[in-house]
């Protein structure tokens, strides 16, 4: 049964990640399906998805972010792209703590393109105003970086070899919500959420979506690994 649990992480993350034993967290005797970087990556997308959905539940902003959004995406960028980069050059060395951290820093810059993508496609009643322009909510969304780190150690800690599994559930649910995305450009489900219980059908329908696409990046890792011609 081990042996299985571990197989089906391996899968879920073959097509997303290098999966270096060295660069991945390894909680309970199970590897992680994804890479430390990887694993913060999706962490900080779930996080700041939650904190902007919550933050602003009573009027879903559509509109473009606001400056320091930009400004605070672009370091995630950098680095992540220097510390990534650096060490595959040999410049420097990391570490998994790094790893996860800018890998938290990178999510949570792409995730507010998520939420607005959802909120313009979905939500029948959207606001054009912009998104984290204000102190306040500029702080929240650092305070994921914080919370990401938290919530990687801490459900090691408690979890053991499930936190492997909350990881890759964590990759389903963002390939889950991209997936709804897709849904949302049908015209049928285009603007048609009002209500929570409305979402219901879009996610039914994303959910095959979400795992066609897991499913073809495996199997085009494969064929690029040559082990499918």
């Amino acid at each position: 049964m081990r042996h299985l649990y571990q197989d089906i992480l391996h899968a879920l993350g073959l097509g997303l990640c290098h999966q270096l034993p060295e660069r991945s967290f390894i909680f309970g005797g199970i590897q992680s399906p994804v890479c430390a970087r990887c694993a913060g990556i999706y962490v900080g997308i779930i996080l700041t998805l939650l904190f902007l959905f919550l933050f602003y539940r009573k009027a879903q902003r559509a509109g473009v972010p606001a400056l320091p959004f930009f400004i605070g995406a672009a370091i995630g960028v950098i680095v992540m792209g220097v510390d990534g980069v650096g060490s595959y050059l040999g410049l420097h060395r990391t570490n998994n703590f790094v790893r996860v951290l800018t890998g938290i820093m990178f999510g949570a810059g792409l995730a507010p393109i998520i939420y607005s993508l959802l909120v313009e496609t979905l939500a029948r009643y959207r606001s054009p105003k912009k998104i984290m322009d204000t102190t306040h909510s500029v702080a929240l969304w650092a305070a994921v970086i914080p919370a990401g780190l938290l919530l990687v150690y801490g459900s090691g800690l408690l979890l053991g070899p499930l936190a492997a599994g909350f990881q890759g559930l964590l990759i389903f649910v963002t390939f889950w919500l991209i997936a709804l995305i897709i849904i949302g450009c049908i015209p049928r489900f285009e603007h048609s959420v009002k209500e929570w219980r409305d979402l219901i059908a879009p996610l039914l329908l994303a959910f095959p979506v979400a795992v066609s696409i897991l499913l073809l990046c495996m199997v085009l890792q494969l064929w690029a690994m040559g082990v499918l011609l």
